[in-house]
Parts: C-alpha cells; sequence; structure tokens
C-alpha cells in the first residue's frame, strides 16, 4: 500500500510538471490513465481524470492518430475487469469518467471514432452491474453534451451536434433502444437503481430519436407495471411524462395520449379523486405527467387549428375537456409541490379557451372552479411565519406567483367572472371580519389588490357618471368603511395599506375619507404600530399614498406634518434598535418635503417649516464633524460615517418635491437648501472615511444642480477639487456622472475651471483603469469595463455640450493622449455600446473642427488614424451584426465618414485616403 501511494504521488508530480510545460502530452496522459488504474486514492484517481479532461477538452482534436487511439483504449479500459470492482460505490469517478468518454464521443465520433457507440455496447457483454451503470451515464453524459438545451451552442457546435445524432439515427439508435430494454428486464428485479438510470436515459433520449422506438407494447407495458413498484414508480412517471412531451404529429400524439390516459384510468392511477398516497414526491411526479398530458393536448389543437384542420381540432379540443377532471383533482391538491406542477396546463387550457369565438356553459363552469381553486390555495397556511422567512416561506411564495400568473390569464379571458367572484369574495369576509381566520381576509384582498394589476384603472374604475356604482368604488367604499385597519395580523394590515395606494384614484371622487385613512397611516395603525415590518412597510406606502393625493392635502398639510416631526427628529446613529430605518426615514422625509411644498401657506411659512424640518440633520452634521478626528475606535468611526452619509440623505430626499430651480424658488425652499450647501460641503474636509462621506455629497450635489441652478456654480471648484482628491476606481465612476451632469446643466460655463482641471480628471481615470487585475476576477474585469465607459461618457459630454475648449484649449500632446485613447476605445473596447459612444465623439469632433484650423494637426490625424479606424473595425471578426448595439456602432462609424465627406472632402483628400489611409 505504500508502495502504490508513493508512486501515486510520484505521478501526480510528474503529471503536473507536464502540463505546466505543455510537452510529452502523451505520455502525461498514459501517466493519468495508469494511475486511475492502480491508485486506490480517490483525491489522486479525480486529479488524474481532470488531467484527462484537460487533455480532452484543449489539445485532443488535434492530436495525431495515435495518440487517439492510445487514448480510445484508455477510456475502454476502464471498462474492464479489474478496474471497475473498485467503482462500486465512486459515483464522483463514474460520472467524471462517463464526462470523458461523452467528451471524447463529441471530438472524435463519428470521424475517428465510428465505433463509440459499438465499442460500449460490446463492454455490456460481460454483464457486470459497475459496466452497465458506467454505460448509462456515459450516455446520459453524450446527452449533456449534445442534445440539453439548456446550454448555448455556437452555430458550429450545433452543427456538430445534428451530425452525431444523424449518425447515430442511421447506425445505432435501434442497438442502443434495444440495449435499454435488456437492461430494465434483467435488472428489474434486483437492482431498482440501474432500472431507474436506465428510464432516465429513455426519457433523455425519446425526444430526439424515433419514437415508435419507445412507444410501442414491449416499452409501454415495462413502463405501466413499473408505475405499480414503488422504487420504480417516479421514475416511470417521468420517462412517460418525456414520451407524451415529445414532438410529433398532432393526430399520433392525440392517438398516444389517449391510449396512455385509458391505461392508467384503467390501472387505477389516474383519479379524479384525492389520492391517500402518502408519497408526496410520486403524488408531484404524477402530477406532472398529467401536465404534460394536458399541455400535449393543448400544443395538438393548437396545430390543428393553426393548419386549419377543424375537424381534428374539434376532437382534441374534446379530448382536452375530457381531462379536466384531472386538473382540477390535482391543481387542488393539498401539496404545493402537486398543485404547481399542473399549472402550465391551466394556463395553456385558458390559452384555448382564448381562441375559442364563444365559451360553452360547462367551459364557463370550468373557468369559474379554475378561479375558485386558486383563491383557496392562494391563502397562507396557519404556519406561515411572516417574522423568519425560511425555505418553506420561500417556496411558497414563488408558488403564490405562479398562481397569479394562472390569475391574471382567466382575468385577462373573463374579466366580469372574476370581478363578480372577487366583489362577492371582499364583501362576504368583511362582513364577518371579526369571526373569519386572518389567511380569509389576506386573500380577499390580495385578489383585490391583483385584480387592479390585470385590469389597470384607464380613468374609468372611480370616474365618469356611473362611477359610484361600479364594483370598484362599491368595493372601496367596503374597504374604507370597514374596520379593516384594525386588524390585529400584520398580513392584512399591510395589504389594507396596500390597497389605498393602489386604488388612490378614489379618493379623487371621495377625498371625504383621506383623513380617515391618513389616520390610520399615522397612528399605532400604521408608522406607529409595535412591529417593525408594518411600520417599514408604511412609512414607504404613505409616501406612495401623498404623491397622488397632495391636492387634497393643502389645509391638513402642516397638520399631518406635524403629526410625524417627532418621527423625523430621532435620528438615530445606527438601525439597531431605531423605531424607523434609516431607509423608513428616507421615505418620509420625502414625504415631509411633498407636505411643506403643498401647504396652502406663504412662501416665507414653507421657508420656515422646510428649515425646521432639515436643520435637526444639519445641526448633527456640525456636531458629527469633529468626532470623526477625535475619536480612536475603528468600529465607531464607522458608524459616525455611515451617520453622517444618512444624514446627508434624509437633507437630499427632501428636495426630490423639486422638479427645477424655478418650482424650487416659488415654493420658498431655496434659501434653506443654499445655506445648507456649506454646511454638507463640510463632510469633504473629514480626512477619513471619505468613501462614504464623498458619497452623500455628491448625492446632494445631484439634487443641487436641479434646484439651485447658478448659487451652485461659486461651490463647484472647491467640490470638485475635493472630490478628485486620492480618488479611487469607484470613487470616479460615481464621480463622472455628477461632473456630465454639471457640463449638462452649465455648458460653457463650466469650461474655465474644467480646463484647469482636465487633464487631471483624465489621468485620475486613465490611472485607475490601468491598474493590473486578475484576468480571471469577473469583477474586477467588469468593473475596469464601467470605469472605461465612464470616460468615454465624460468626454462626450464636452463634444455635445459646447465645451469643446476644454479639450482643444490643452498641449498637443495632451490633445493627442485623448485622442488616442478615444480611437483605442472605439477599436478594441469589448462592448459595441461603448464603442458607438467613441465614434460618436470623433463624429462630433470632426464636425467642429474639421473645417477650421483651430485645432493644429487634427485632420492628418484624421486620415491617419481616425478614418482607418472606421474600416478596421467592422471587418473584425467579433464585430457581429446580428447584435443590436453593434449595428448601432456601425451606423455611427458611418456618421463619421459622412460626416467627413460633407465637412472636408476635396480631391485631395481622397487621393489621401486612397495612398494612407484606408487599410490595403
Amino acid at each position: 500500500a505504500c508502495v502504490r501511494t508513493c508512486v501515486c504521488v510520484c505521478v501526480r508530480a510528474y503529471v503536473c510538471v507536464c502540463v505546466r510545460a505543455c510537452v510529452r502530452v502523451c505520455a502525461c496522459v498514459c501517466a493519468c490513465g495508469c494511475t486511475i488504474m492502480v491508485c486506490s486514492d480517490e483525491p489522486v484517481r479525480f486529479f488524474c481524470l481532470q488531467v484527462v479532461e484537460h487533455h480532452i477538452r484543449e489539445r485532443h482534436s488535434a492530436a495525431d492518430d495515435e495518440t487517439s487511439m492510445k487514448l480510445r483504449k484508455l477510456l475502454l479500459s476502464w471498462l474492464q475487469e479489474p478496474f471497475i470492482s473498485g467503482l462500486a460505490d465512486k459515483n464522483f469517478v463514474k460520472n467524471k469518467m462517463a464526462q470523458l468518454f461523452a467528451m471524447a464521443c463529441v471530438v472524435d465520433y463519428p470521424s475517428r471514432w465510428v465505433s463509440f457507440f459499438s465499442d460500449l455496447l460490446s463492454c455490456l457483454s460481460t454483464g457486470h452491474l459497475v459496466v452497465v451503470d458506467l454505460y448509462l451515464r456515459i450516455l446520459l453524459a453524450v446527452d449533456v453534451e449534445v442534445v440539453d438545451r439548456d446550454i448555448v451552442h455556437t452555430p458550429e457546435e450545433n452543427q456538430r451536434n445534428t451530425l452525431i445524432k444523424d449518425t447515430m439515427r442511421d447506425h445505432c439508435v435501434f442497438s442502443l433502444v434495444e440495449s435499454w430494454y435488456q437492461i430494465m428486464v434483467t435488472f428489474e428485479q434486483y437492482d431498482h437503481e440501474i432500472t431507474c438510470l436506465v428510464m432516465k436515459v429513455v426519457g433523455a433520449y425519446v425526444s430526439w430519436i424515433d419514437i415508435t422506438y419507445i412507444a410501442n407494447d414491449k416499452f409501454s407495458s415495462l413502463l405501466l407495471r413499473y408505475l405499480q413498484v414503488e422504487q420504480l414508480q417516479e421514475s416511470s412517471c417521468e420517462c412517460l411524462t418525456e414520451i407524451v412531451s415529445k414532438g410529433m404529429d398532432p393526430m399520433n400524439k392525440l392517438q398516444l395520449v389517449e391510449s396512455l390516459t385509458t391505461t392508467l384510468k384503467e390501472m387505477g392511477i389516474l383519479t379524479t379523486s384525492a389520492s391517500n398516497d402518502d408519497d408526496a414526491d410520486y403524488q408531484a411526479k404524477l402530477s406532472k405527467l398529467v401536465n404534460g398530458i394536458g399541455m400535449a393536448l393543448v400544443i395538438s389543437y393548437n396545430k390543428l387549428l393553426k393548419g386549419d384542420n377543424k375537424e381534428h381540432a374539434l376532437i382534441a379540443l374534446q379530448a382536452l375537456e375530457n381531462k379536466m377532471p384531472y386538473l382540477v383533482r390535482y391543481l387542488n391538491d393539498e401539496d404545493d409541490d402537486v398543485s404547481l406542477a399542473v399549472i402550465p396546463f391551466a394556463i395553456g387550457y385558458i390559452g384555448v379557451l382564448k381562441s375559442l369565438d364563444s365559451m360553452s356553459k360547462s367551459q364557463d363552469e370550468m373557468l369559474k372552479q379554475l378561479l375558485l381553486i386558486n383563491i383557496n390555495k392562494m391563502k397562507y397556511d396557519e404556519g406561515y411565519s411572516f417574522l423568519t422567512e425560511g425555505e418553506d416561506e420561500v417556496m411558497f411564495m414563488e408558488y403564490r406567483r405562479e398562481l397569479k400568473v394562472l390569475f391574471d390569464n382567466i382575468t385577462q379571458l373573463h374579466s366580469q367572472l372574476v370581478l363578480d367572484t372577487v366583489n362577492q369574495l371582499l364583501v362576504t369576509m368583511l362582513n364577518n371580519l371579526d369571526t373569519e381566520g386572518f389567511m380569509n381576509v389576506e386573500v380577499a384582498l390580495r385578489f383585490f389588490y391583483m385584480l387592479g394589476e390585470v385590469l389597470p384603472d384607464k380613468g374609468c374604475h372611480f370616474s365618469g357618471p356611473a362611477a359610484s356604482s361600479s364594483p370598484w368604488h362599491l368595493m372601496m367604499d367596503v374597504v374604507v368603511n370597514s374596520r379593516l385597519s384594525y386588524h390585529p395580523h400584520i398580513a392584512v394590515k399591510i395589504q389594507y395599506f396596500e390597497l389605498l395606494v393602489r386604488y388612490e384614484r378614489y379618493f379623487a371622487a371621495k377625498p371625504e375619507h383621506i383623513s380617515t385613512v391618513l389616520e390610520a397611516f399615522l397612528d399605532e395603525r400604521g408608522i406607529r404600530n409595535h412591529h417593525s415590518m408594518v411600520r417599514s412597510r408604511v412609512s414607504y406606502l404613505f409616501l406612495r399614498f401623498i404623491k397622488p393625493v397632495k391636492n387634497q392635502l393643502s389645509g391638513i398639510a402642516e397638520q399631518v406634518l406635524k403629526r410625524i416631526e417627532d418621527l423625523l427628529f430621532m435620528l438615530p446613529e445606527s438601525d439597531q434598535g431605531a423605531y424607523l430605518s434609516s431607509n423608513d426615514l428616507l421615505f418620509m422625509y420625502e414625504a415631509a418635503g411633498i407636505l411643506v411644498v403643498t401647504s396652502n401657506t406663504s412662501s416665507e411659512r414653507r421657508c420656515l417649516l422646510m428649515n425646521q424640518l432639515i436643520r435637526p440633520a444639519l445641526d448633527k452634521l456640525i456636531y458629527y464633524y469633529p468626532k470623526m478626528s477625535e475619536v480612536g475606535d475603528a468600529t465607531k468611526l464607522e458608524g459616525y460615517a455611515m451617520f453622517l452619509y444618512q444624514l446627508m440623505s434624509y437633507i437630499s430626499r427632501t428636495t426630490k418635491v423639486f422638479p427645477n430651480q424655478q418650482i424650487t424658488r416659488q415654493s420658498g425652499c431655496l434659501q434653506c437648501f443654499a445655506e445648507a450647501l456649506p454646511v454638507i460641503l463640510k463632510g469633504l474636509e473629514v480626512p477619513i472615511h471619505k468613501e462614504t462621506l464623498h458619497s452623500g455629497v455628491r448625492q446632494y450635489l445631484h439634487r443641487m444642480i436641479i434646484c439651485l441652478g447658478d448659487e451652485l456654480l461659486n461651490y463647484v471648484p472647491m467640490a470638485i477639487t475635493l472630490l478628485l482628491k486620492d480618488c479611487q476606481s469607484q470613487n470616479i465612476q460615481e464621480f463622472i456622472p455628477l461632473i456630465n451632469q454639471l457640463i449638462t446643466k452649465y455648458k460653457h460655463r463650466m469650461s474655465p475651471f474644467l480646463q484647469e482641471v482636465f487633464m487631471s480628471i483624465i489621468h485620475t481615470i486613465l490611472k485607475c483603469s490601468s491598474e493590473p487585475y486578475d484576468p480571471r476576477d469577473e469583477e474586477a474585469a467588469r468593473d475596469k469595463q464601467n470605469l472605461q465607459k465612464c470616460y468615454y461618457h465624460f468626454i462626450s459630454s464636452l463634444v455635445n455640450n459646447n465645451a469643446l475648449e476644454v479639450i482643444s484649449s490643452q498641449g498637443s500632446s495632451q490633445l493627442n493622449e485623448v485622442l488616442d485613447s478615444i480611437v483605442q476605445g472605439a477599436m478594441e473596447f469589448p462592448d459595441p455600446s461603448g464603442q458607438k459612444i467613441c465614434f460618436g465623439i470623433l463624429k462630433k469632433l470632426i464636425e467642429c473642427w474639421g473645417q477650421s484650423q483651430s485645432v493644429a494637426g487634427f485632420m492628418d490625424y484624421v486620415y491617419k488614424t481616425i478614418i482607418p479606424s472606421c474600416f478596421i473595425v467592422p471587418m473584425n471578426s467579433s464585430f457581429d451584426l446580428n447584435d443590436g448595439h453593434t449595428f448601432l456602432a456601425l451606423g455611427e462609424i458611418a456618421g463619421v465618414l459622412k460626416t467627413l465627406y460633407q465637412k472636408r472632402v476635396s480631391k485631395r483628400d481622397i487621393d489621401i485616403m486612397h495612398t494612407s489611409a484606408l487599410p490595403h
């Protein structure tokens, strides 16, 4: 054993040297093969398999015939004694070996290893269990490499896979199918694992082989018999599902499905009553089989209808109608996994009903039954945890989303049925509010809420002469006049407030109810609720509610503001134990800003109210700035920095009510924010945690560009200078949108200052983008690409906002540095949207500088560098015109050449282009 271990270690070391040096490949693979045969150390064996995998993936396609033959012998030796005796329980090794066989098949079959499948079949003659197991795993691995539709293949790979499948159909599929049958018959009694595995193979291959090989009495009798064997029934269900899902002629599919359904019904497997079987997994598989049967009939009906074969389409429709009891039984199953499996069938059936000119009474009744099942299944269980969301809760919410898709389809088909049903359900629940369980009340509110998504208000739900008697209006009357807001359960309470926001137009018709619901928002039912989940959600919904009804709040805005000011002035240093979290306070401050501007008072009074609103946050900033230099505890410093950032964010959010400087000035609040600006800019002088603090300052500056207008210009030089100091990659990416917004707003008025800092900005960006990173780090690569794109956007902002003098005023070497970086981006940037920006910049430069001599040497640069790039880029193999962004980039390239032609071209210029500019 010690000698064997030493051999394994030596071979491992030898293999490492060979792989790293990329030499003696054949010897390396042979060494691995020998190690796999003799070594019992599973990690070493697996390592050697990985080396063989590397050879097949990277080098085998270019290997000579001798090397190919050696690999073939090596692989087949793994199917011989004594090696297979040591593989009994090593599934991970067998799966890796199967993958290697499949990879070799993809490379060599049918060109170099035409007998691949024949060689596999010949190994079955030993009858060894491990060989059979490995054989089946190899076939599954081949399916993954060649057929699996979840894997995206290139056109060349698709062509290769088609050749493999066609060759298999012509030469070996019949033999493979026969081997599957023999394995099933041989092992069904004493090895259920092998029998299940072979059914998995059948299910994988049936999608592309001749269906008659499988859909015959010989195979069907086995699969149906296995449905009555506990250890085999799940695999049999899966296999039958794949069979009925195979694409084929619609009438043949109809015949196959009807035959199978009749047999399953006679065997007592398909019933319309709930099963007593405790095996939920089997019932879920059976439900998937029912779904496959239903979808097969839906597809057959649609094909026949599209082919104008109405007679046969009616036959398919009747067959579909006959399967509806099974749909109802499984959709209504108490197990959500069982119910979930047939939702596609239900949606498909509704799609069929949509294609009919009119529905029969039975179809109408079936639709109503599906709706009622949907309502029942949407209910929360008693044991659902609203406080700690675990795996069961996540799965139920996913199930709910699927049920909603079904509900949407039912509503689109028969909106009046759904409206009447939801109306009746809601009224019944609210009339019995004290006795109904929370799940019944919540689901009634939920369906009323979802109804507004499927049938959005287009101005007719709550307006017009008949609006007061519409179901929408009546349902909202019931909701608003009920005691729902006092319900003890948080799910009901939150859904109540969600409804108020969803149907806010109701309050335009019934403004007398606004004060009533505002009281619910503001007291212990809403943002003062003892439950943090309710407080958090209501804080957001409160903002959503007052935005559309603000015009009706002018008379009471100050009162509402007074009710929430204690919450606004808490300003906790951290979210831990806070009454409202920092995110909740953002919503509240934005809402408070709306209330200040909405208040029916003078501009001076509004200014005073706004100042009272933001002053506590400003005072906290002034107090905590010095502490950032006094405190030595790193954890405290980080907490203080985040707190300062949040204070800046609160102040910024109060300004979101102002769309422009004019509105800010008219409101009387402009002076408040102008006075706050120097205080917030002090954050740029704090020497630590600059990334966090600068982010808060940038956020406020973004808003002040909109709100203050020209009054901000005096602060820009200092702010930009400090923001640029010691800037890192992430900081510069957040800084560029700010500078772009400044350029867009102030245009050439930014030029004098930008001329001074332009190259500093450029060098900072280029320095950050040239920092080394691990090419395997996708996030780092994406970060670098985003940084480069920010740079292109910056230059684009200058050239498109009359600020070209910022660039032209630089020295010739600096100008060439900028031009070279743009041309390089146009030619090499991996994202065509970035290339489009670069060519757009070049087009604008030619348009502005093409007919003047203001920039010395520019036209020479155009002929020598820019024009060749316009031809080189489209000729690049990666320039894919099927991609939309690439096509847009091509349009910009054409724009560059068109602009040059319109602005500059003469006979001399054409001669220059022919001789020196165009690539030869």
